[in-house]
This record gives structure tokens, C-alpha cells and sequence, in this order.
């Protein structure tokens, strides 16, 4: 068997509790998480090792079994991260729940899960729970990392504390009891199931095995052959299939150095104490670093090292963007201070990644190509299609049973337009039902137009509005951060957003960055009218999904007056 055989077989045998008492066996005293979140601290692999264990053996006193749900809302610190370990070592299946659902989200998720276990952080978790947990529900135990959120009444709650004690009383009665559970685990058994984020409708859970989970990492490793005991940052919510990947599983199969960020406000300090190695970031995220080295004075502007050290990604061998579109001038910018951003291709149901560019292989524009041992190709319509072992299992149903994800030939047909080039990097052009189709029988992208328009500072957020007629509209929202500076800058008197979006200043500024927009784009796409809006758009409010993509249907019916008036008046 060749060498590149040899990782494919591995992978595709392998379990993620094999994964991690390989790591705790062979380097037990590197590095394995470091966390800030309350007071410092580093886990070696076998201090993680022991924790997992210990958690794991609590979890089976309260009667969590092989194949069961357990859900987690938790902020990326280190007991959220141990804990996710745990359950996959009972064969239990663990899912993160965004943390910024709402009570009907939540409740829904719950039924439709049939979780026995639930783990929560504190009163802001809480709160969102209460709708389920003050009706009847299959929840038989709930724990709270705060004690302070502890519901005394309710028989069940537990805290993180009672739960280690339980945890520890059994292993000191049966010692073996977490060892025999994960080596009963097969690689085609269920590990964790994730939430869409519902951009289109109802929320769905993907259900994802220790053989999509382990095969997906490996092609990560055979593509970006990262050092190992690298730093890596865990700061979006594990929830998202690509940090539940790059933070979490990954870096187990890495053998990673994994540093939590439990507060997105905190990135940039985050980044630059981490300076990890790899870093995957949606486009928003990456949009903001751009503003904090655009707001660099230009006397501290050294040399593009330097500015790459400011936002702590000097050491970033395979910094990468994904989940949605970026914008071409994003990735132009950050190429300037020598940071090549690596444009990647996935979704919840591949496990992550299907495509990326890295060193070895990169062209602008594209998404890059397929990750080893994973077939990609469009149909007659555009639709971006996939084969291969990191295809989900499949989609959960209420019933507990798995329905198939994939047609009888095996192929996941995305809903992704897309095209393949000769050498086999592919571009991505839209979301099948997201694509405007004019009155003129023109097909429109709506994220390049919204790209084009954002890609003036001023401008946070934008829709672009025109199926079935006659030209587009657009909706813009002003950036929540740079519309302010950007008024002080200037001298200009100003409340809120609502007093910018109504200055006169902002209004030429916005025109001009509308013109400036349009002759990026031909006829057809181009805005001939727009509001600009007074409100911010947020997951809270219902326009942004957790990974901060547009709720287009949302938007659509909010905003329906608006968006009538600029077509009649």
C-alpha cells in the first residue's frame, strides 16, 4: 500500500476517541488547550486526557448511552470543548446550539433532538432554555457551569462541579469504564449532529460520523500539512461546521495547541496573543481586521510584517475565508501586507471543506480545488454536486431515524451554482434558489452586487432586491463600527444610526459608494435605487443567520413597504 493510500484507509478506520488517546499516549505533556476565560490555564494532553474521562464517566451516571443526544450551549472556552470530547467517548452524540437562538429555536432543537442531556454555561443560556424546560420534554438533566444560574428547585439541574465528583466516584469503582465505551465506537456510528442555519426555511440536523469527522480532517492535514503542536484559535461558535472542524476535530488529528476566544469582541486580542497558524474566518470577520490595519496610522505602518504582527497573523501558514463570499478588494488589501487569503468551499453537509486554494495551489476567484479522495461536479443546471466519505450520514428525523442526504449514485446536490475550469478549481457563482432572475429573464447574483456595495466602509450590510422585475433595488446598512468613526472623523453631530443614515454627508457618501459600485457591474446587475436604513441588522433581529449570511426571506417580508416604495415612488 502506497503512502497516499495508507492515510485514506487510516481515516476512514479511525474514531475520534482514538484520535485523542493517541495524542494523550504519545506527546503527554505538550500543550493541548489554553484558556483565558476565567482564570489562565493550559491543559497538557493528559491532563485533557484525564478531565475527558472524568466528564465522560459523569455523563453515563446520569444515563447518557451510546447513541443518545446531548446539547451544549456554551461560549469556545475549554469545559465546552472537553465536555463535546466526552460525550463522543460514551458513543453519545453532541450538539452545539448557536447561542444566540431564540426560545422557539431552541424548543424546537430540543423536541426534535430527543436530548436527554443538556449543558449550559449560565443565565443567558438559561433564559433561552426556559420555554423548554417549563414544558414536558425528553431533557432529563441539565448542567450549569455558573452555579450562580442554578435552579435549585429543579430536580435536573446539576453543576459542572457535581458532575466531575460523579464522575470521579465511578471511575474509582470502574476504572475502565470510559475505555470500554470508546473502544466499542465504529467509525460509521453518528458523533455529532449540527443545526443549518435555516437561510431558507426550518432548521435541519445534519447528522455527521466519526468517519466523515476523521476522513474530513485528514484531507485538511494532507492539504495545508500543518506542524504539529501548532496554536490555532477556537473563537466562532462551535456550532459553525468549520469551526467545530479547524478548532475542535481537527485539531485533535493535528495535534494542535487550540486557545479559546470566548468573546468575538476580542479577536484581535485574541489573535495576537494565539498567533495561530491557521485561521479560518468568515467574511466579516476578515472585513473587520481590514478596518483595524486600514485605521493604522501610517507612521506605524513599518513594513507589512509589522502589520501582519498587529493582528497576530505573522505565523498564519493557511489563513482561510469560507461560509460566504468575499470581496475581491478584501482579498486584494490583505495581500498587500502579504497575508494570502485562501478562499474554501464547503457546508455543514460535507463535513467543511470540499475545496480550498493553499500554497500549492491557488487561483483568485476560485474556491480552489477538491480536497483528496472527494469527487466534485455540476450538473446541467450548475448545481455543484459531491461524492465522497465526508458526505453526511444523512438528515436527522423526529422519529430518530436518518434519512439520506445523497441520491442512489451516492451524489449531495448542494444548491450551489457553480462552475469547474480545466484545471479543476472551482467557482462559485450563487445559491440556487437565492439567484434573481429579472424581468428581462436575466440571471443576477445578488452577493456579487451586495459585494460591490460593501465594499465601501461606510457600508456594513446590503440586499440586493429584483426578482421578476424590471431592475434591482438594494437596502443598505450602514457598518455599526465605521459609520460612527467615520462620522467623528468628520465632525458630525449624531445620536445613533438612525441620525447618520438621515445625514446629508452620509448620503453622498453612500451615492458615491453606490456609483462607484455600478461600474464594477454590468446593466443588468447594477442598483438604480436604494434606501439606506436606520436600523442595524443582527442574528438577534432576524436578517443574519449565526454565520452571519443574509435571511433573505426574513429581510424580504420586513422590510416589504421599503422595498415596494422604491419600485412606486
Amino acid at each position: 500500500m502506497s503512502a497516499s493510500e495508507a492515510w485514506v484507509t487510516a481515516a476512514l478506520e479511525t474514531t475520534i476517541p482514538q484520535l485523542f488517546s493517541r495524542n494523550a499516549a504519545d506527546f503527554p505533556q505538550r500543550p493541548a488547550l489554553t484558556d483565558d476565560s476565567r482564570a489562565p490555564r493550559t491543559w497538557t494532553w493528559t491532563e485533557a486526557n484525564r478531565e475527558v474521562h472524568t466528564l465522560a464517566a459523569g455523563l453515563a451516571a446520569l444515563g447518557l448511552q451510546s447513541g443518545q443526544t446531548m446539547l451544549i450551549m456554551m461560549a469556545n472556552r475549554a469545559e465546552h470543548w472537553l465536555i463535546d470530547v466526552a460525550a463522543t467517548h460514551l458513543g453519545a452524540v453532541s450538539s452545539t446550539l448557536y447561542p444566540t437562538l431564540s426560545q422557539d429555536q431552541v424548543h424546537y432543537i430540543a423536541q426534535h433532538s430527543r436530548a436527554r442531556i443538556v449543558v449550559l454555561e449560565g443565565a443567558d443560556q438559561l433564559r433561552r432554555w426556559s420555554k423548554v424546560l417549563r414544558n414536558m420534554s425528553t431533557v432529563e438533566h441539565i448542567i450549569v457551569l455558573d452555579e450562580a444560574a442554578m435552579v435549585a428547585a429543579d430536580h435536573r439541574f446539576r453543576t459542572w462541579e457535581r458532575l466531575r465528583l460523579l464522575g470521579e466516584q465511578r471511575l474509582r469503582d470502574d476504572p475502565e469504564l470510559v475505555r470500554r465505551s470508546w473502544t466499542a465506537i465504529r467509525p460509521n456510528h453518528p458523533a455529532a449532529i449540527l443545526y443549518t442555519s435555516g437561510t431558507t426555511g426550518e432548521q435541519k440536523g445534519v447528522v455527521l460520523t466519526h468517519r466523515n469527522i476523521c476522513f474530513a480532517a485528514a484531507t485538511l492535514h494532507q492539504v495545508t500539512q500543518p506542524e504539529l503542536h501548532a496554536p490555532r484559535l477556537c473563537y466562532l461558535p462551535l456550532a459553525h461546521i468549520a469551526e467545530r472542524m479547524v478548532g475542535l476535530y481537527a485539531a485533535i488529528y493535528d495535534i494542535a495547541h487550540v486557545h479559546f476566544c470566548a468573546d468575538q469582541g476580542r479577536i484581535l486580542a485574541a489573535l495576537t496573543q494565539a498567533r495561530p497558524a491557521q485561521f479560518f474566518a468568515v467574511p466579516r470577520v476578515w472585513e473587520k481586521l481590514a478596518a483595524a490595519l486600514r485605521g493604522v496610522p501610517a507612521e506605524q505602518r513599518a513594513t507589512p510584517q509589522a502589520l501582519r504582527a498587529r493582528i497576530g497573523l505573522d505565523r498564519a501558514a493557511w489563513p482561510s475565508s469560507g461560509a460566504a463570499p468575499i470581496d475581491a478588494s478584501v482579498l486584494e488589501f490583505f495581500s498587500t501586507v502579504g497575508v494570502d487569503i485562501f478562499e474554501l468551499w464547503g457546508m455543514t453537509e460535507t463535513t467543511g471543506c470540499v475545496t480550498t486554494n493553499h500554497a500549492g495551489a491557488h487561483r483568485l476567484g476560485t474556491v480552489g480545488r477538491a480536497v483528496p479522495g472527494v469527487e466534485v461536479r455540476t450538473a446541467a443546471d450548475g448545481e455543484i454536486l459531491v461524492r465522497g466519505p465526508l458526505v453526511c450520514a444523512g438528515y436527522l428525523e423526529p422519529d430518530g431515524a436518518i434519512r439520506p442526504a445523497v441520491d442512489a449514485d451516492g451524489w449531495l446536490r448542494t444548491g450551489d451554482i457553480g462552475a469547474l475550469d480545466a484545471d479543476g478549481f472551482l467557482t462559485i457563482t450563487d445559491r440556487k434558489k437565492e439567484l434573481i432572475i429579472s424581468a428581462g429573464g436575466k440571471n443576477i447574483a445578488p452577493t456579487a452586487v451586495e459585494n460591490a456595495l460593501k465594499a465601501h466602509p461606510l457600508i456594513g450590510h446590503a440586499l440586493a432586491f429584483g426578482d421578476r422585475r424590471p431592475y434591482l433595488v438594494a437596502l443598505v446598512v450602514l457598518d455599526e463600527d465605521a459609520a460612527p468613526k467615520w462620522a467623528r472623523d468628520r465632525g458630525i453631530a449624531f445620536r445613533d444610526l438612525t441620525d447618520l443614515a438621515g445625514h446629508p454627508a452620509v448620503e453622498s457618501e453612500v451615492e458615491a459608494a453606490v456609483q462607484a459600485a455600478n461600474e464594477r457591474l454590468n446593466r443588468p446587475e447594477q442598483v438604480k435605487r436604494y434606501r439606506i436604513l436606520g436600523q442595524s441588522w443582527g442574528v438577534e433581529g432576524g436578517e443574519l443567520t449565526p454565520t452571519l449570511k443574509l435571511k433573505r426571506r426574513v429581510i424580504h417580508e420586513k422590510y416589504a413597504d421599503i422595498i415596494n416604495q422604491l419600485y412606486t415612488t
